[in-house]
This record gives structure tokens, C-alpha cells and sequence, in this order.
């Protein structure tokens, strides 16, 4: 799908990156915000899809408001949203957050990788910005991208590549670096355990180019004892890192980087030019605010331990 914007819209965009940068809607209800995650369903859905891939049992899902729900079951939740009445708005608060590369960017990213596609809507939201960037993503299970173009409008460009294949082992074999590096990858209970290690978020530093930002989706499925150990695991590999939580304590999002002092710089006036001219549903500045202070992520993960790769035991931490 191709996006077009007014003359205006693209100039204003393109000076966005001319001046350095600065140092530096309503939220939605209750329900509206845990159905975006892995809990259960508030209502009857009308099936779309149901199929079982090589890694997972999936529905397509439509909900009563019209948007479409990617799910991999047994267990209930929406690996992804999309509405194809509004097929450009970002609907999930993960993918709203994920979106805040942009304040914190110089200029527009040469190349960037997505370990995993789910339905393909971060990806959009890059390409329908930065049409010359190259995108890589990687995603384990072939059927996704038949699924994501089926059934949640999500067509690959000829700048975008699709890459079947697990993530870690793209990740160690990648010659490419990256701008920027989108790691949202789940099976039906957790982040596969090779994707929540240091020897992984090492590799990860390896690929990530001058200035280059490297980011995921931490869902909060009621494992406080894995949310820690996540996060003191990523602030072990990166010099900086600034972690997001979203409403409702749903999901948290660390930015990270080697070279941009993410955890020390106040971006509010650069998030206030990027609202400007994108004029988003939803404000960069509403999502600053909520960025974690550096005595309560210490709080947070001074007694967690470190994930290896010889101990993860995402699937039972509580």
C-alpha cells in the first residue's frame, strides 16, 4: 500500500532533519488497552482465519468495532491490530511507542531491521515516512506474510526484504548494520528465550550502525520477575537506554544505543516538532512523559539476574 501526503506534509517532514536535535487523545479505556495484549477477550469475535503454521495455531479475528486481531493461540490476545476502515492508524500502544525512534533520530535511517512482522504495521508506518530506507525483517514463520498481506492490508515494497528465518540466527550471521533494530518477536506465551539474552543483545550492539537505536516490545504478562531480569540484561549490553511504559503498565519499551545518550537528553522540544508535522492520532510528547526515572529502573531491576544463554526461563519466571 502506498501513501501518499500533500507537498506540505513532505517538506515539513524534511526539515525535521535539517536542525539537531534538541536536548532533549485520549487514552483508551480500560478493555481497549488489555485487549491489545496476551489476555483475555472481552467480547465474541467473528472468525476470519483459522489456521495452524509450522510454529503456531492462528486466527484472524474481527472484533465488534471492525478492526482484525492476528492471534496466536491456545493462549488469547492479539499479536497485532489493524482496522480497515482507518488502515494507516496505529491502534496498539506497543506499536505507538515503538514510533518514538523518530524523535530521537538525526536523519532519516539508511536501513532497518524487524525481528518479527505480526501484521506489518511499524513497518507501514516507516516506509509511508522514509521511502528510500531499506527494511529487513525477519520473520520465523513463512505464513505470516501471506497472512499480513491477506488479511491486514501489509504489501512488501521492492526496498523491503523478507526473511524467513529465526531471528537469533539472523542476527549472528548479519554482515548489515542497522539504524535501527524493531525486536517484537512472540509465540503464543513469551519471547522466545534465544531473543531475551545477553549473548543475543550483544549481537544486536554488533549490528547497529553509528548512532544506531535498537528497541522491543516487552509485553507485561503479569511476570514481574522476567520484566526486570529483561531490562537489567539490555542496560548490561548498552551504554544507554531509555525504557517507555505504556498505558496501563502494558507493555515496556527500551530504546537503546551505544553512541545517543537516550537515558540522559530531554527530546520533549524535538517531540514537539515531529507532533507538528505528522499530526498522529497520538503525541511523541504524551509518550515521553512516561519514560522510567533512573532510581526506579534501578528499583526495579537491582535484585533481577541477568538472562544468558544458558539460563532463560522465560516461559515460567514469574
Amino acid at each position: 500500500m502506498k501513501i501518499r501526503f500533500p507537498a506540505v506534509t513532505l517538506l515539513a517532514l524534511s526539515a525535521l532533519f535539517m536542525p539537531p536535535i534538541s536536548r532533549a487523545d485520549d487514552s483508551p479505556g480500560f478493555w481497549r488497552s488489555f485487549v491489545n495484549f496476551f489476555l483475555p477477550h472481552p467480547e465474541q469475535r467473528k472468525i476470519l482465519l483459522k489456521k495452524e503454521t509450522q510454529y503456531y495455531q492462528v486466527t484472524v479475528e474481527e472484533d465488534s468495532g471492525g478492526a482484525r486481531h492476528l492471534v496466536f493461540n491456545p493462549m488469547k490476545g492479539s499479536q497485532g491490530i489493524w482496522n480497515p476502515a482507518v488502515p494507516d492508524e496505529i491502534i496498539s500502544n506497543y506499536c505507538k511507542y515503538s514510533t518514538l525512534f523518530f524523535t530521537f533520530i538525526k536523519t532519516p535511517p539508511k536501513r532497518v531491521l524487524f525481528i518479527g512482522l505480526g501484521v506489518g504495521m511499524v513497518p507501514r508506518f516507516v516506509r509511508a515516512y522514509f521511502p528510500e530506507t531499506v527494511i529487513d525483517i525477519v520473520e520465523i514463520d513463512k505464513d505470516i506474510p501471506e497472512i499480513a498481506a491477506k488479511y491486514f492490508g501489509y504489501i512488501k515494497d521492492d526496498r523491503t526484504n523478507i526473511i524467513i528465518k529465526d531471528g537469533r540466527d539472523f542476527i549472528n550471521r548479519t554482515k548489515n548494520k542497522y539504524d535501527i533494530i524493531f525486536i517484537d518477536a512472540y509465540n503464543a506465551k513469551a519471547i522466545p528465550f534465544q531473543l531475551t539474552t545477553q549473548e543475543f543483545y550483544r549481537k544486536v550492539r554488533g549490528a547497529l550502525a553509528p548512532n544506531g537505536i535498537a528497541t522491543a516490545n516487552i509485553a507485561n504478562l503479569g511476570r514481574e520477575k522476567f520484566i526486570a531480569s529483561e531490562l537489567k540484561t539490555i542496560t548490561s549490553v548498552f551504554p544507554h537506554t531509555a525504557v517507555y511504559v505504556c498505558p496501563h503498565k502494558s507493555n515496556y519499551v527500551p530504546f537503546s544505543s551505544v553512541d545517543l545518550p537516550l537515558d540522559s537528553i530531554n527530546y520533549e522540544k524535538r517531540a514537539e516538532e515531529v507532533d507538528k508535522v505528522l499530526h498522529l492520532s497520538y503525541k511523541m510528547q504524551d509518550m515521553l512523559e512516561t519514560k522510567m526515572t533512573a532510581k526506579e529502573l534501578r528499583k526495579m531491576t537491582e535484585s533481577a539476574g541477568i538472562l544468558t544463554d544458558d539460563y532463560a526461563p522465560v516461559e515460567t519466571m514469574e
